[in-house]
């Protein structure tokens, strides 16, 4: 029984796409993805501060664990702010976990952050503070 040989010279993609970018063969490549939601009345101001902070976390140097637990608790709070009606008490749960992350690091606790890593540390966690909830 002869054999059926199949040479692929490109991506092969077996199954549903979805909101999925491909480029191959190119020296340089620009890709661009955006993604808008509403944000709940009464939340704008948390969600700047929440994606200020997303922003910002590889550039402080946490440990792996700790950027890990803040983006997740950044992300949660940005999920639930755009729900018609978020669950505030979701929200202050995660913001609270996010500032118990960032203490160490704005207090200078933390070693081997990255230069300048512990004042922006310091703006992000009074940020933080600030918010009403």
């Amino acid at each position: 029984m002869p054999t059926e040989e199949h040479h692929h010279h490109g991506p092969v993609i077996h199954g549903g796409v979805h909101n999925s970018q491909l480029a191959w063969n190119n020296r340089n490549v620009t890709q661009n993805f955006a993604h808008t939601e509403q944000v709940a009345p009464g939340f704008e101001e948390v969600a700047q501060v929440v994606a200020k902070v997303k922003r910002q976390l590889n550039d402080l140097g946490l440990p792996d664990a700790d950027a890990r637990d803040a983006g997740e608790n950044a992300d949660a709070v940005l999920a639930e702010v755009v729900k018609p009606k978020p669950d505030r008490g979701i929200v202050r749960t995660c913001l609270t976990a996010l500032k118990k992350v960032l203490d160490p690091l704005a207090l200078g606790l933390l070693t081997g952050a990255r230069e300048g890593a512990v004042a922006t540390g310091k703006s992000l966690v009074h940020a933080l503070t600030q918010l009403s909830f």
